[in-house]
């Protein structure tokens, strides 16, 4: 996969796009480029508040929830992570690609929500079955929720 960069101009455009006042005068498409420049020079103060903005102004565009998403994981707020994802997935409806479906279990998972991870897991897989990241989720959840379910029936017949 060949790395474009952006033409000497565009990073300039960037440059200015910095704050949250200044993102009104842009689209949502033009806010997660300048949000991915933001991350690529590490200013994440820069990204947060344009992901916010973004939000704001745009709250059903996938570009910006899905960015949004991208750098709540990078930073590993988890909450945030799977609000983004769940209204993205809103937005998507039944479209919803096999990669969303992956981002929320895992996402899930980081938060140790490993029930609610796995049924989403089961539930993707039902749509995708070939996808074989979706199936390693479910694998390793599967396997995380076993001792659960083996040491709760182990207490059931201890009552």
């Amino acid at each position: 996969m060949s790395q474009t960069t952006p033409s000497a101009s565009a990073a300039s455009s960037y440059e200015q796009l910095c704050s949250a006042e200044q993102a009104t005068r842009f689209t949502a498409a033009q806010i997660r480029e300048a949000i991915a420049h933001w991350v690529s020079q590490d200013r994440m103060d820069h990204a947060e508040a344009l992901v916010a903005a973004g939000l704001g102004l745009y709250p059903e565009s996938q570009d910006i929830l899905a960015i949004g998403a991208l750098l709540a994981e990078i930073q590993e707020d988890w909450a945030q992570a799977q609000l983004c994802i769940e209204r993205l997935m809103l937005v998507q409806g039944e479209g919803s690609p096999p990669d969303t479906w992956r981002h929320l279990v895992r996402v899930m998972r980081c938060r140790q929500a490993y029930h609610q991870a796995f049924m989403h897991a089961q539930k993707a897989l039902q749509r995708f079955p070939d996808h074989t990241e979706l199936r390693e989720e479910h694998a390793q959840l599967a396997a995380l929720m076993e001792p659960a379910v083996v040491q709760t029936k182990a207490e059931a017949l201890v009552v």
